[in-house]
Order: C-alpha cells, then sequence, then structure tokens
C-alpha cells in the first residue's frame, strides 16, 4: 500500500502551514488552531516545504526560563533575536512521497522517531500530511488468542 492510497483514506484535510516570514505568533494561532498536530510546517511562497516547528522548540522559545538546562549557549542568542518562523525552525525536512509505500515511511518515522510528517510532491510542496496513527489504521489487527 502506498501513501497515496492512505491519503484518498484520510480524505481532503488542512495542513498546518505558515509561510516562512510568519511571526511567532501566528506560529502558535497556527498550532492553536490543530491541537491533533505536534508540529506546524514552514513553507516558502510555493507551498514548498521549507523546515517544521514543534511545539517542543516553540515552547522553548517562548518560555526558556523553563529549559534553561536543555538549551545549549549557541541557542540562547538565536532566541533573543528569532522573530519569524525561518528562524526557530528546524531545516531537516522528513518527508513522504505519495509513491513511497507505507512500510518504507513508518522506517522511516522508527529511525528519526517523527510522528508526523509532510506529503509532498515531485516539486517539494507540501499537499498532505500523514500521522503514525493514519499509518496504524493499515496494520492487520488479529484476534487476541485469549478471547479464541
Amino acid at each position: 500500500m502506498d501513501i497515496k492510497d492512505v491519503m484518498q483514506h484520510i480524505g481532503k484535510r488542512e495542513v498546518p502551514c505558515v509561510p516562512e516570514h510568519s511571526d511567532i505568533s501566528a506560529v502558535i494561532q497556527v498550532l492553536v488552531r490543530f491541537p491533533h498536530s505536534r508540529l506546524v510546517y514552514v513553507v516558502d511562497d510555493r507551498q514548498r516545504l521549507r523546515g517544521s516547528i514543534t511545539v517542543g522548540s516553540l515552547l522553548r522559545h517562548i518560555f526558556p526560563y523553563h529549559y534553561e538546562a536543555k538549551i545549549h549557549p549557541r541557542g540562547i542568542l538565536r532566541n533573543i533575536t528569532a522573530a519569524r518562523a525561518e528562524h526557530i525552525m528546524a531545516r531537516e525536512n522528513i518527508f513522504a512521497l505519495p509513491d513511497e509505500t507505507v512500510d518504507m515511511v513508518l522506517k522511516r518515522m522508527a529511525r528519526t522517531g517523527a510522528k508526523e510528517m509532510a506529503v509532498v510532491d515531485g516539486n517539494g510542496a507540501i499537499i498532505g500530511d500523514i500521522t503514525a496513527v493514519d499509518l496504524l489504521s493499515y496494520y492487520p489487527v488479529k484476534a487476541d488468542p485469549v478471547d479464541e
């Protein structure tokens, strides 16, 4: 089964995205609008994936005094000067392609620890998102041997 099959089963749903030049308050507003998601995708003017911002990184940016021991000294300057989504986004993009198999994407999720990722077209534009729960819906559930 391919990711495009999963996406068809899920149906059309809005993806939590912000333009890369958005201010931090816009990122917060998108996270609040999508409580099921733990990240926001950062896109350029052609909707191409540029990065992502997790709830954790946003919290560390807004409330650094709660995370002092976990912030590397180089990150302090970034936190002080960051004003836009592009300043705090992670640039290591983990994504899926529509023609990839569910197994390939599950392996990538396991390797990277990702629980959700963007689905992009051949130009890198976001066409949807996929979560671990979406993929689990295709796991074959077997009868519990105790019930037999």
